[in-house]
């Protein structure tokens, strides 16, 4: 067992694959190993931590059934799965992704002409951190001036989704929840008449053609996206232009190849992976890389373990842009892949593109901290990125 103390979830690195790198070394001594911090077994090598996103019906998410996410797509499994993910396929359609990408590309290049004409940024607060939002605002058709209050709601109902049975953030939790599904239901029951070919007219269309309309699950589904798509996509930023800037060789070729950095944004993902891992009910007993685990206990799936597993990834340590094996794991795997992913994708190139094209010199201005818990999700990244532009 590992002590709280001596948990690797508590340490502060300068280097965001230490992280990854240490607990990897701590899987190949133990496949499994109980983290007294994260209240858990930890899952430690990729093939144990792989297959168990597969399997659903061992290593189940109906946890969630408890506080803000209880009615959305990742507290289910089944039928009701299966329905809410085929509809949400729909408004991530090819199609509606390309129209999604039009309206995204000039937001980005916005958000990063702001920095214009300064020697030097803060990336994260000046440019990274409102850059989803404002995303969303456009494709949802909501107004600029909810921004800053919808952030505030996101915050407090994912700090609540952390801890579903802490009375301190549950009343403030479900305060925003409550606000945010009232403002979005107005929203969307204005859309049922006439749907608009923007992502809440998709959303709403989805669930009308598939013959699942209320104004209760397209907001609920409007929701889930703000919670799933706001600060993951801001670490999601973070990690990719953090992991070019600790690796200037790379960086230069992105810098004059924009082909690779579609590349560059895979390698981040394994590299240094914001989504350090997953809880998991098990439903079961089941036997997890030798350890005997009982059906009701809880294992936490690491994929920043799973990232740095040389079985998976030879060489992990290096930032390879030329790597080609191994399907990273920052999108999860099965039937709870991220179904946002292609949107986040969408927005993290447009970012880099805006950003690279722009300021092709950028470079760190002084070393940064990495640490899980960053900006106060459960989320490994850092708080800042202090550059020099020019």
């Amino acid at each position: 067992m590992i002590k709280a103390a001596d948990s690797r979830f508590r340490a502060v690195s300068a280097d965001p694959s230490s992280f990854g790198l240490d607990l990897a070394a701590l899987g190949r001594q133990h496949s499994t190993v109980f983290d007294e911090h994260m209240g858990a077994l930890l899952v430690l090598r990729h093939q144990d931590v792989s297959a168990a996103l597969r399997n659903h019906g061992t290593f189940s998410t109906s946890f969630y059934g408890v506080g803000p996410m209880a009615s959305m797509m990742i507290a289910h499994g089944g039928a009701e799965h299966t329905r809410q993910r085929r509809i949400h396929n729909r408004f991530f359609s090819p199609a509606a992704s390309a129209r999604y990408a039009a309206r995204i590309v000039p937001i980005a290049e916005r958000t990063f002409e702001r920095l214009a004409g300064r020697d030097r940024a803060e990336l994260v607060e000046d440019a990274l951190a409102r850059y989803p939002m404002e995303v969303f605002l456009d494709l949802l058709g909501l107004p600029n001036d909810l921004g800053d209050q919808g952030l505030e709601w996101v915050r407090a109902i994912v700090t609540w989704a952390g801890s579903p049975m802490s009375e301190q953030v549950a009343a403030p939790g479900q305060r925003a929840f409550d606000e945010l599904r009232a403002y979005c239901a107005e929203l969307v029951a204005k859309q049922r008449e006439n749907p608009s070919d923007n992502l809440l007219g998709e959303i709403v269309r989805a669930h009308l053609e598939e013959g699942g309309f209320s104004v209760d699950a397209c907001t609920v589904a409007v929701v889930s996206l703000l919670l799933g798509g706001l600060e993951t996509t801001i670490q999601m930023l973070s990690a990719t232009v953090a992991s070019l800037l600790l690796n200037p060789d790379a960086l230069e070729r992105v810098c004059k190849d924009p082909a690779l950095r579609d590349t560059a944004v895979d390698e981040a993902f394994r590299w240094a992976n914001p989504s350090a891992g997953l809880y998991r009910l098990v439903t079961s007993d089941v036997r997890i890389g030798g350890t005997d685990v009982k059906a009701g206990d809880m294992v936490y799936l690491c994929i920043a373990a799973a990232h740095f597993d040389e079985q998976a990834y030879p060489r992990p340590e290096v930032f390879d842009l030329d790597r080609r094996s191994g399907q990273h794991l920052g999108f999860g795997l099965g039937p709870h892949y991220c179904v946002g992913a292609p949107l986040a994708r969408i927005e993290v190139r447009a970012a880099l593109d805006a950003l690279f094209d722009r300021f092709p010199r950028i470079r760190l201005e002084r070393p940064v901290e990495f640490s899980y818990g960053a900006r106060g999700f459960v989320q490994h990244g850092t708080e800042e990125l202090p550059v020099l532009l020019t």
